[in-house]
């Protein structure tokens, strides 16, 4: 049983650690993704609202640059045509 308990912790360290290293590579991928998952859970359970998960959304695509930081954000900015010179 513990050798279950540890391969899961383990599982769960490695889907983390995954799960931050997309999310500072290709944080556009993982913004539209959770967007898609909130869209998916509003249709499976009418209860949440088409509002609802529109303000989900739209705080994800907020607060994710925040948190993944400038770098992120140089990596999906154009390109400056002076600087490829």
């Amino acid at each position: 049983m513990k050798r279950l308990l540890t391969y899961l912790n383990d599982l769960t360290l490695r889907a983390y650690v995954k799960l931050q290293v997309f999310a500072a590579t290709e944080p556009v991928r993982l913004r539209a993704a959770l967007t898609s998952a909130v869209m998916v859970l509003a249709f499976a359970f009418p209860s949440i609202t088409a509002s609802v998960a529109e303000r989900v959304g739209y705080v994800g695509a907020a607060v994710l640059p925040i948190l993944v930081g400038e770098s992120a954000r140089s990596k999906v900015s154009p390109a400056d045509p002076a600087d490829e010179e």
